[in-house]
C-alpha cells in the first residue's frame, strides 16, 4: 500500500510515527474496549500502554519495506475486525431491544407460538463463513 494511503485510512487512531536507530514505530490510541489480535507476524512487536482515554499501542518492527507493508497488513486487520465487533455488539443490542418490545406489547398465546428457525439461520451463516480472526479478548475493566 502506498504509504500516504494508508496513512490517510488510519488517521483516526494514528498518533505518531517514529524512526528509533533501524526501527519503525507507528503509534497509535484505540478505544479501552478493543481486543488486540492472539499473535502477531514474526518481527512484528506491539506494545501496549493503557491510559484513561484509552490504549496507547505501538506496532515495531525492523524499517525495511517487506515489514512495513505486513505491519501495515497487521494494523490494517486489527482496526477492521474490531470496528466489525462493534458493528456486532450494536446490532445485537438493537436486535435483543426489538425482541423486546415484541415480549412486552404481544400477548402470551402469541409469544408462545413464535418460532426461531435455527436451520435457516445455520444455513446463511454457513453460506458466509466468517476467517479466523486471530483475536483474543484483552478488554480493559475500570
Amino acid at each position: 500500500m502506498i504509504f500516504s494511503q494508508f496513512i490517510t485510512k488510519v488517521s483516526k487512531y494514528l498518533t505518531s510515527v517514529r524512526v528509533l536507530k533501524n526501527f519503525i514505530s507507528f503509534d497509535m490510541k484505540f478505544p479501552n474496549t478493543w481486543m488486540s489480535l492472539k499473535k502477531y507476524p514474526e518481527g512484528i512487536e506491539v506494545l501496549q500502554t493503557e491510559t484513561e482515554s484509552g490504549i496507547v499501542t505501538s506496532f515495531v518492527c525492523e524499517n525495511n519495506r517487506t515489514l512495513i507493508d505486513i505491519l501495515e497488513q497487521t494494523m490494517d486487520s486489527f482496526i477492521k475486525i474490531n470496528i466489525e465487533r462493534e458493528e456486532k455488539e450494536r446490532l445485537f443490542k438493537t436486535k435483543v431491544q426489538e425482541l423486546k418490545n415484541i415480549f412486552e406489547s404481544e400477548k402470551l398465546e402469541n409469544l408462545k407460538s413464535l418460532k426461531f428457525d435455527i436451520e435457516e439461520l445455520t444455513k446463511i451463516l454457513n453460506n458466509d463463513e466468517p476467517e479466523e480472526t486471530n483475536i483474543e479478548n484483552t478488554e480493559r475493566t475500570k
